[in-house]
């Protein structure tokens, strides 16, 4: 009696510790089919097109990619947790049904399954307020320090730990630290082998006013350590964010200071700036223009690496001039394209050689060309006239900063020249339901003599090329 007494009782204290966190967690998700094509990368129509990198995998020409996310968060007063597992995938059979195929006809080259088509945790985080000034947090959410202005210093989703929180209803701050890299080898002392690069930042927020006249200026310090590269760079910048009745100004200014710690001791010191003024004239018509700078390097035999390289430049996802899909955002390294970005990022930092110490995976270089790209653009919900129908179109001009670095296409001798060339995108988005909408995106990248110049003599220049759908269900 007594024994069942007993297990009736851990029964109940199981069922009454259970039932308030069974009803805290709440579930949603979502499924994205993105039809794609891809073409001519290289901006050479008499080559046949090479295979580029997305958040996918591995592909090239006509491609269909899906992001299918399931994701739960719970909480009480004072703690927080979210996770989001995610298959992340370019269709065909051998990662739709998990198989593959070795010592086979049909295996060429892939016998190893698809690791992206395998459910994941994509996303998490964790948080706890002690108090509204002290917020810890942790896991691998998106993170940024500058996505909402230029995204020239640092955006992604690497495991982080920190505090935040609001000190005044007009003051807040983020300190944090990033593990962008740490995959130690058993019995190797710490050393360029380990692949070691962590980050730190701090960066309090001002904000003045309120409504639709208000401004918030945030300075910015963040360290890389980079010890699998032996960099070490100190960042320093001011962001600011305004809205003043109609006229909504941004900018940022990022200055970087370091060195490679190797036998050339060589310098790091650069710059990046971005500015932009959108005008919401009405919900229909919202008119913007932007510039974005990168500083570039002039010689990469001396013994200074002046090609601005940030932590993981992110312009394809910042509001003014980020677009999730458009040419100048993809993958511009692969099939040596003579731009040479890399994915997510709106400069050519893995072009020019020399000394790589950032970027997205670490492969951007400190005597990169640089960039200045001048942007017009225009946005609107059309919901007054169509229904459910929100757009936008921008062009880019597209200048090198510097080319001295860069080298001439075969048979050709001149330094190439600064025009790299024009890029225009269009997004049309119909909203269907609530839970469901579809996209289109038209990307082209017309490329200037910056571009030719380093191509060969028999290249046949053409548009590079975007044609991206977005068939998208949430719950």
């Amino acid at each position: 009696m007594r024994k069942g007494s007993v297990v009736l009782l851990a029964a109940a204290l199981v069922v009454a510790f259970a039932l308030p966190a069974m009803a805290d967690v709440s579930f949603f998700g979502s499924a994205r089919v993105i039809p794609t094509y891809y073409k001519d990368f290289d901006f050479d129509s008499n080559k046949g097109d090479v295979a580029t990198l997305n958040e996918g995998g591995i592909t090239s020409g006509e491609h269909i990619r899906s992001e299918l996310r399931l994701g739960w968060k719970a909480g009480g007063d004072k703690w927080k947790i979210s996770m989001i597992a995610e298959s992340d995938m370019i269709w065909n059979k051998n990662n739709a049904d998990r198989s593959y195929y070795t010592n086979s006809v049909f295996s060429s080259t892939n016998t190893i399954p698809n690791a992206g088509a395998e459910f994941g945790i994509e996303r998490a985080e964790f948080s706890y307020m002690f108090l509204p000034a002290l917020e810890l947090f942790a896991g691998w959410p998106i993170s940024a320090i500058d996505i909402g202005t230029g995204g020239l210093l640092y955006g992604d989703d690497h495991p982080i730990i920190g505090f935040r929180g609001n000190i005044t209803e007009t003051i807040k701050y983020q300190l944090a630290y990033l593990s962008i890299q740490n995959t130690p080898v058993i019995g190797a002392s710490s050393s360029t082998l380990t692949g070691d690069w962590r980050a730190y930042f701090l960066k309090p927020d001002f904000t003045l006013g309120g409504g639709s006249w208000k401004g918030t200026l945030s300075p910015i310090v963040a360290f890389s350590d980079n010890r699998a590269a032996n960099a070490k760079v100190y960042y320093y910048g001011l962001e600011g964010l305004g809205q003043f009745g109609i006229i909504k100004p941004s900018f940022e200014v990022i200055v970087s200071d370091g060195e490679f710690r190797n036998a050339t001791n060589t310098d790091i010191k650069s710059m990046a700036a971005f500015a932009g003024v959108e005008l919401a004239l009405s919900k229909a018509i919202a008119p913007y223009v932007a510039f974005r700078y990168t500083k570039g390097d002039g010689d990469r035999n001396d013994n200074k690496a002046e090609g601005f390289v940030g932590i993981t430049d992110i312009g394809r996802f910042t509001p003014l001039m980020g677009m999730d899909g458009n040419i100048l955002g993809e993958h511009l390294a692969s099939g040596a394209s003579p731009f040479n970005s890399p994915l997510y990022s709106y400069a050519p930092d893995r072009a020019g050689g020399g000394l790589t110490y950032g970027g997205i995976g670490g492969a951007s270089s400190g005597n990169n060309p640089g960039s200045q790209i001048w942007a017009l653009g225009i946005k609107g919900d059309l919901g007054d006239r169509v229904e459910h129908l929100s757009y936008k179109a921008q062009v880019f001009g597209i200048w090198f900063d510097k080319t001295d670095n860069l080298t001439p296409g075969a048979g050709k001798t001149n330094k190439p020249d600064t025009y790299a060339g024009t890029t225009f995108d269009l997004l049309l988005k119909y909203d269907f339901s609530k839970n469901f909408y579809a996209s289109y995106i038209l990307s082209i990248f017309a490329p200037g003599d910056g571009i030719k110049d380093q191509q060969a003599t028999t290249a046949n220049d053409t548009l590079a090329s975007v044609n991206t759908v977005n068939l998208v269900w949430t719950y």
